[in-house]
């Protein structure tokens, strides 16, 4: 076929599928452009979606500044004082440490003096009496104790944060309410290899303590422990 030939038969094949060409070639120019038009609104959206994120976050902290600001105004108007606060829980939670960790007769009797001796506290302090009497034990011919705590292999330690609340304060002295909780285990968890989930108890604990404007400890009093022991099944 001559070049004269095949000019004539290209132009009988366009026009023939001109409405096709035409069609496929606009359908080639939509796509591009949706394509585009759809890359524009998901990078629009996602923009958005980051600035309603933003602002959320600011809402959220501005909110919490504000509660905070309330609390320290209600305190200051109270006569509170955050360094107070401060100082007196971390001698609470001291406190509460000494009382509740032990592992044996012999430990649990040496927390108990060191409690007296820190906190000047005596034998008539209700604390004392109903959260920490002495250990009951046995005594053989040559003066060596047997403790009930070490037949029963008990052993105690403070468990999370205690929540430390002030409900008084009058000439610099403040007084607190604390819920504390108080983890009870077994020696079994090491003589039976038991998980320590299995033989622990934990128990909550609400006490009453004053501390005056020296740090001295007064007043020491409250609900001795409760909760139900979880078993190994």
């Amino acid at each position: 076929m001559t070049d004269q030939t095949a000019a004539p038969t290209r132009r009988g094949f366009f026009r023939r599928n001109l409405s096709v060409l035409v069609t496929a070639a606009a359908l080639t120019i939509v796509t591009a452009a949706a394509g585009v038009t759809w890359s524009s609104q998901h990078a629009a959206l996602a923009e958005q979606k980051a600035q309603i994120n933003d602002v959320e976050e600011q809402t959220a902290g501005i909110q919490k500044k504000n509660a905070e600001q309330v609390n320290a105004d209600v305190m200051a108007a109270l006569g509170v004082s955050q360094n107070r606060l401060s100082t007196d829980g971390e001698r609470i939670k001291s406190l509460l440490s000494m009382a509740f960790t032990w592992d044996s007769g012999q430990s649990y009797e040496a927390a108990r003096a060191s409690l007296k001796s820190r906190f000047d506290l005596t034998e008539n302090e209700p604390f004392l009496k109903s959260f920490m009497p002495s250990s009951r034990f046995n005594e053989d011919s040559q003066g060596r104790r047997y403790y009930y705590i070490d037949t029963v292999g008990l052993n105690s330690a403070l468990g999370a944060d205690p929540d430390i609340e002030v409900v008084d304060v009058h000439a610099g002295i403040y007084t607190y309410v604390v819920l504390t909780d108080v983890e009870v285990t077994s020696d079994a968890v090491s003589q039976n290899k038991a998980s320590k989930a299995s033989v622990t108890a934990h128990r909550r604990a609400l006490l009453f303590v004053t501390v005056d404007a020296q740090g001295k400890v007064s007043d020491l009093s409250g609900v001795p422990a409760s909760g139900e022991t979880r078993h190994s099944g």
